[in-house]
């Protein structure tokens, strides 16, 4: 193994700690600070110049329209340019924040230090983790 590789728990070699993350973990920061729980994983593409793909397609046709004129949610992540960019294309977990009032957050594949006894260990303290738009 590599130093970019890792053991998951069933024995597969996997190449980014965000393909052991999955939905339910809790996420600290670096310096061990509760930042929440995983909500949602999305998973990047380093190697692409561009997001053009990647970008999740609003529904169209009647279905869409209705949504729209619901004031249905944009798609994640919910953040303004450049972050957004940056996160499609390096990846993401999104984390719902551990009190009733406090905000999602965005964290992006390259801050994920390491995944030990299943919690998500960051690299960066939560000042500096992106806050969702509201």
């Amino acid at each position: 193994m590599t130093e970019n590789t890792s053991m998951s728990e069933d024995g597969e070699v996997v190449s980014q700690p965000i393909e052991q993350v999955y939905e339910g973990m809790t996420v600290v920061d670096r310096d061990g600070v509760t930042v929440g729980k995983v909500e949602y994983v999305e998973m990047g593409d380093p190697q692409a110049v561009t997001t053009e793909g990647n970008m999740p397609k609003e529904p169209g046709g009647l279905f869409g329209g209705v949504a729209r004129a619901f004031g249905a949610d944009p798609p994640e992540p919910k953040v303004p340019e450049p972050e957004r960019s940056q996160l499609l294309r390096t990846g993401f977990i999104k984390v719902d924040g551990p009190g009733l009032l406090d905000r999602d957050r965005y964290v992006s594949a390259e801050w994920i230090a390491s995944i030990p006894d299943g919690t998500v260990k960051l690299n960066v303290p939560r000042d500096q983790i992106i806050t969702e738009s509201s």
